[in-house]
This record gives structure tokens, sequence and C-alpha cells, in this order.
């Protein structure tokens, strides 16, 4: 598997749970991370399908990331 914007994203999301989970302040719990992880995945492998030139593909995923990310602080602001 090639990487991609959204692997990164997995894996910096993985890291960071990691690092809180000992600290005792978890924001989420194991389960949400869990399903988002594997959302991602899910996600991932639909670009992967559909784009199949490496150069498109990084750009629809990072594009997908930047607009995901607009949108969840459109949500908390509202």
């Amino acid at each position: 598997m090639k990487l991609s914007p959204l692997n990164i994203a997995q894996a910096c999301l993985l890291v960071w749970y990691i690092d809180e989970w000992g600290r005792d302040q978890a924001i989420f719990p194991i389960w949400q991370i869990s399903l988002f992880l594997i959302l991602l995945l899910v996600i991932d492998l639909i670009f992967r399908f559909y784009i199949k030139e490496l150069r498109r593909l990084w750009m629809s995923e990072i594009g997908f990331i930047l607009m995901t990310g607009i949108l969840v602080v459109l949500i908390k602001i509202m």
C-alpha cells in the first residue's frame, strides 16, 4: 500500500491518541477512535479505487482533509 495523506492522518491520529492514553485525559473513547480510523481507511480505499493517478490521489485526499477540517471548525463555531 502506497503512502497517502489519509494514511499520514491515520498515523498522526493514532500517535496522538496513544500519547494521551497514559495521561488519563483521553478526549475520545477507544471505540470512537477505532471507528474513525476504520472510516478513514475505507475513504482511502474508495479514493484509491476511483483515482488511479498518484498525483491526483494526493491532491484529492489533501482537499478532502482540508474540507473536512473546515467543516468541523464551522460546526464548532455555530
